[in-house]
């Protein structure tokens, strides 16, 4: 068993537990923690280019940009928008920043803030928005799916992978593990359907694989643009074998946004 497989032996159970065990807040927390490491990761890949990303006030509005999601009242968000992109730049004016690279770090900043405000906002309302008897129901089908998709992915693409599906922003990708990925990712969907999740409609689960399949894929070429940008492998060594947080959480933050919005949508509780 290779250090990867080990990780993922000793967190996964940890993990799995945590989401159905414990209550929501609890959830919302780790969710934030896991957010804000993940952005951090990606201050230090925007820095790594030379654009001077201030780490504090992204950090500080991200943490916001969340708790203003799970709050859910669309004037806060309208609220928290409007003063984010207007006090980066007084910010910037009051730190004394170098004006060398200032609308970078400006940019950065914003995108880093609203990026994580948006999908790890999104990872706690698809625990709040449903009752507390299915809340937990969709985070685990979200994770789990996605998770198994992924590993589908890695192995498939390791053993059989010749055909590669985007080389210039992530070279070992192939179609042969996209397929792979995308047929566990629909016995994930079974699986969790016929386990634990049978109130959750055929149609609308079925919708929610095809969704997973496409989008997991590409929230992963989104992170990889980021890294080979910035020239590096991984966007951390914080998770051994798995690399960083950024890298962990870059599927499933991306699609959150719209497995929330598809059960909201057409599931409404």
């Amino acid at each position: 068993m290779g250090t990867r497989e080990t990780t993922a032996f000793v967190l996964l159970p940890l993990i799995l537990a945590g989401i159905v065990l414990l209550p929501p807040w609890v959830y919302l927390g780790a969710v934030a923690l896991v957010g804000l490491l993940a952005a951090w990761e990606l201050v230090a890949l925007f820095r790594a280019k030379g654009h001077p990303v201030p780490a504090a006030p992204t950090l500080l509005a991200a943490a916001v940009g969340m708790t203003v999601a799970w709050l859910k009242d669309p004037k806060l968000w309208v609220a928290f928008t409007v003063l984010c992109v207007l006090l980066v730049p007084v910010w910037y004016l009051l730190s004394r920043a170098p004006l060398e690279g200032a609308s970078a770090g400006m940019a950065g900043s914003l995108f880093i803030a609203c990026y994580f405000a948006v999908t790890a906002g999104a990872m706690g309302l698809l625990r709040l928005s449903f009752s507390p008897e299915v809340g937990w129901k969709v985070v685990l089908l979200h994770c789990l799916t996605i998770w198994g998709g992924d590993s589908g992915a890695y192995y498939v693409g390791v053993k059989w992978g010749k055909h590669k599906m985007a080389p210039r922003v992530s070279p070992k990708k192939s179609w042969e593990g996209i397929v792979g990925g995308t047929a566990v990712t629909f016995f994930g969907i079974w699986f969790c359907r016929t386990v634990f999740f049978p109130e959750l409609p055929w149609p609308l689960a079925l919708a929610v694989g095809a969704l997973l399949a496409l989008l997991a894929p590409v929230g992963d070429l989104v992170e990889s643009l980021f890294k080979r940008d910035a020239g590096v492998k991984d966007s951390s060594d914080l998770i051994p074998g798995h690399g960083g947080f950024l890298d962990r959480t870059d599927s499933l933050f991306f699609a959150a946004p719209f497995t929330w919005a598809l059960l909201i949508l057409l599931w409404p509780q």
